[in-house]
């Protein structure tokens, strides 16, 4: 809201600037799916969910910052919190590839090229970084004994 709110001054009077996050209701989130109206220019300020979740028609460019927010959970503290960091290699193809799927279109990457390199090629399962104790607390709550004994898959 804070990027919608900075940009607001700066784009022309023929611009929309539409949210698109998992927590936004669904109506919200069908209105920064649907192309813009005609004659009018959209911008989609967009978390994660739009790098695999869904396909926005008529994206002709794409802006990828190159950080994402992750939760990381601190056993020292008990608390999970949002930490900000690079992207995998693989979301930054996955973003990339969101413009010109149904039209000609760009990817604009906000760092240098060379910097794709040091880039990890895949971001690790939310699982190795999760707290876990919610799942243990229902487990006990279930009766197991031993979770590690269940069968996940």
């Amino acid at each position: 809201e804070r990027t919608a709110e900075r940009l607001a001054g700066k784009v022309g009077t023929d611009t929309d600037i539409v949210p698109l996050y998992g927590m936004l209701d669904g109506k919200a989130q069908d209105a920064a799916i649907k192309p813009a109206t005609s004659g009018r220019r959209k911008v989609v300020l967009a978390t994660s969910i739009a790098e695999t979740s869904i396909t926005i028609d008529s994206v002709r460019v794409v802006i990828d910052s190159g950080l994402s927010r992750l939760p990381r959970y601190e056993p020292a503290s008990g608390l999970t919190r949002l930490e900000t960091v690079r992207v995998s290699k693989a979301s930054a193809d996955q973003r990339a590839g969101r413009a010109g799927r149904t039209q000609p279109g760009v990817a604009i990457r906000l760092w240098r090229a060379e910097q794709t390199a040091a880039l990890p090629a895949f971001t690790p399962p939310e699982i190795l970084e999760a707290d876990l104790s919610g799942l243990l607390l229902d487990c006990a709550a279930f009766g197991v004994a031993d979770p590690s004994a269940l069968a996940f898959l």
